[in-house]
């Protein structure tokens, strides 16, 4: 199965963007991850199928009113297994870069 690296770039820290995302991936039947990288952009590790990675990659670009996405880029990654779509809560990290 494709897996792909998402860098997503906009107003997305704190808005439940990656549950979001998360149920969104169940829906496509995606498995992988998604964390902040930083105040203004989140990171995702997609794997599943052509159709169900097509469809997710719809939902990375959508803006709402808790959010508003400035740039996504994907990048074609070597295969990584997952069992479930994570989301990682972990921003420990953000604070101290």
């Amino acid at each position: 199965m494709p897996c792909y690296k998402i860098h997503i770039k906009g107003s997305v820290f704190k808005t439940g963007f990656r549950y979001f995302l998360k149920e969104k991936a169940a829906l496509n039947g995606i498995t992988g991850k998604v964390y902040y990288e930083n105040f203004s952009a989140v990171g995702i590790t997609a794997s599943g199928t052509e159709a169900g990675l097509k469809n997710f990659l719809e939902y990375c670009s959508i803006w709402n009113r808790y959010y508003h996405i400035d740039q996504v880029e994907i990048s074609e990654v070597p295969p990584e297994e997952f069992s479930t779509f994570e989301v990682v809560d972990d921003i420990q990290d953000i604070f101290y870069e």
